[in-house]
């Protein structure tokens, strides 16, 4: 009966570790696609606007080009892709406590000393705990998307 409750813990930590490391996969995918376009787009316009301002002779368009150039090296000063890293880094981080916490589940026999396995859980949901504690929240929007995956069978 203890081991149940010790393979019903270690299932929890995997479950949740599961859809963590998913939804911060799916953060990390659209973090850096927004950081990338935040210096691209802007940089586009400031090349596009430069052009008009030395061929269309207006400074409307010399100050389009001013902004936009500004804003694009902000954006890459400031590192746009961080963020894209940093959920990265937590994605990899679940992924592998959770294959830690399957190959403890694999060797979990009805035999077990139930104090070592009680010790066992506790580690690994110390561990869990730990990656949690210093996270970066991640948008509801991933988490929603890494939701569907996962229940389509996309992602396991």
């Amino acid at each position: 009966m203890q081991i149940d409750a010790v393979k019903r813990q270690l299932e929890a930590i995997h479950e949740n570790c599961l859809y963590s490391a998913q939804a911060y996969f799916e953060a990390s995918k659209r973090a850096e696609l927004w950081g990338r376009l935040m210096v691209f787009i802007p940089a586009c316009a400031s090349a596009v606007s430069g052009f008009m301002a030395a061929f269309g002779n207006r400074t409307f368009w010399g100050g389009i080009a001013a902004v936009a150039g500004a804003v694009a090296a902000t954006a890459s000063f400031l590192g746009t892709t961080k963020k894209s890293s940093d959920f990265l880094v937590s994605a990899r981080s679940y992924t592998v406590l959770r294959h830690k916490v399957k190959l403890e589940l694999q060797f979990l026999s009805t035999e077990a000393d139930y104090a070592e396995m009680r010790r066992l859980v506790e580690d690994l949901n110390n561990e869990y705990t730990q990656i949690v504690s210093t996270d970066i929240p991640v948008p509801n929007r991933s988490f929603d998307l890494a939701s569907r995956r996962i229940e389509e069978g996309a992602a396991s």
